[in-house]
């Protein structure tokens, strides 16, 4: 009798499946252990042992029994793809694109692989590969809201604006109660500067599935814009603190029309944001006995006063105390900060700091580092155990005469205290960026650098390094 139609075997493999489904998995592995022990040949022991390794995380075992399987059954596309998500889960996306491959090369309409091998090439930033593979999931799923959607992002990416337009909109008509379609919708419409239509989709970041906006679940309902002259408004912080600080220029007009603004924001941003016009208090925690009738999320500020980019508030500066002619100063002492937090999962937004080294080459400037949280490279002046708070960070970036940074914090701090400021944005920069223009009328001291489709980082800081010596000597 094969091992495989073993009454035995089959029992021990039945009770360790169920033990993994029930996530008993020190039982399963002591079920397979036997099974493994008795039958070491047999196939199906190899592939519950893959199953289980893939649920623990043991990815090196789990590639070994893989391995086997597809040793005796060289098309099993089902192995190729635990194979490739093996290789995944350890960062290794050229290797698991290789045997994704493989298995749509046996099954070209396996539609699920098509999809792993689309995202790997976007993680990747090898887009035009991206979007080919994103392109075969809408062949084979023509119905399906998500595959418009995802092809709909990964040519939103390549500035291919019309075509990801027009696949939000497919999106939306297949499923048009999904957040998520919403969501891009926003991106599309706030890229282009469609305002104040872009904010309506943009209360849709309430319903994601992976939204980074808490439910706090108050009692007291939104604001939505009304005049409260004897009433209290708690203001909440959500996201980055980049967000808070770009949006807190709202402050002196909700002011207008409520009694009193509390706000509540985490403990870096407490000092910094007690000096804004119209708030009368700050806290960093919340509790129950925090007294207020309305409350808002920042982002929604914009939403509620329906705003577009002609109308939000530009009286800059509206935190720190910059001088107002320090777009007339001579350059002298540069602040930069190259890298951001690390909490995105698709960082492009950071730059190795390499990509300076041309600059600091200009001896006649002193070079500031505005990390706190990385080691300072020789060449800088070193103020990470200063930058405390951002408070204390706005200290720093008030005795330079120029900051060049990545999209962070430090580029909304120096903006919303009219710092002069140049932010290095990547070929896929955030919604508030808009497309191609380098002003944003969000902050007016700041120049935008944007990195070419399909261009390196160098030739961003070839033109900064161009520009920064015709201002010198202009």
């Amino acid at each position: 009798m094969p091992e495989e139609n073993s009454p035995q075997l089959n029992d021990l493999l039945q009770q360790a499946q169920a033990a993994r489904l029930a996530n008993q998995l020190d039982l399963a592995a002591r079920l397979l252990g036997v099974a493994f022990e008795k039958h070491p040949d047999a196939l199906p022991v190899a592939k519950e042992l893959a199953l289980l390794h893939q649920q623990r995380g043991e990815w090196p075992e789990a590639r070994d029994c893989l391995e086997l399987i597809l040793a005796q059954e060289p098309h099993n596309t089902q192995a190729l793809n635990a194979l490739g998500m093996a290789w995944q889960a350890q960062s290794d996306l050229p290797k698991a694109i290789e045997y994704w491959q493989k298995a749509v090369s046996i099954n070209p309409e396996y539609t699920d692989v098509w999809q792993n091998i689309a995202l790997a090439h976007e993680h990747l930033n090898q887009l035009p590969e991206a979007i080919a593979a994103h392109q075969k999931v809408v062949t084979l799923r023509p119905y399906d809201s998500k595959a418009h959607r995802l092809l709909g992002m990964a040519q939103l990416d390549y500035s291919l604006l019309p075509a990801a337009n027009q696949c939000f909109e497919r999106a939306l008509e297949l499923d048009p109660d999904d957040p998520e379609n919403l969501w891009q919708r926003f991106f599309i419409r706030a890229l282009a500067g469609d305002f104040p239509n872009a904010w309506q989709d943009y209360e849709c970041r309430f319903n994601l599935q992976s939204r980074t906006t808490p439910d706090h679940g108050f009692a007291q309902p939104r604001w939505q814009g009304e005049s409260l002259p004897e009433q209290t408004i708690l203001l909440h912080a959500e996201q980055g603190f980049g967000d808070t600080i770009q949006m807190i220029r709202y402050a002196p007009r909700v002011s207008e029309l409520v009694n009193k603004i509390i706000l509540w924001v985490p403990k870096p941003l407490e000092k910094l944001m007690s000096t804004v016009e119209g708030i009368d208090h700050v806290i960093t925690q919340y509790s129950s006995s925090t007294q207020f009738d309305v409350h808002l999320p920042l982002m929604s500020l914009p939403g509620v006063f329906q705003d577009s980019l002609e109308s939000i508030p530009t009286q800059i500066p509206y935190l720190g105390a910059s001088s107002s002619d320090d777009n007339n100063r001579a350059i002298r002492k540069i602040g930069i900060s190259w890298a951001g937090s690390g909490n995105q999962p698709l960082d492009r937004r950071s730059l190795p700091f390499e990509e300076f080294q041309p600059l600091l080459e200009d001896e006649t400037i002193e070079w500031h580092s505005l990390q706190y949280d990385t080691p300072t490279p020789s060449g800088l002046i070193d103020h990470g155990s200063e930058l405390t708070d951002f408070s204390a960070t706005a200290g720093v970036i008030d005795s330079l005469d120029l900051i060049i940074t990545i999209d962070s914090a430090i580029a909304h701090l120096a903006g919303a205290m009219g710092k002069p400021v140049w932010i290095i944005l990547n070929f896929a920069a955030d919604w508030r960026w808009g497309l191609d223009k380098d002003r944003t009328p969000w902050y007016p001291s700041a120049r935008l650098f944007r990195q070419a489709l399909d261009q390196p980082w160098s030739s961003v800081m070839a033109k900064i390094q161009t520009t920064l010596h015709a201002q010198k000597n202009g």
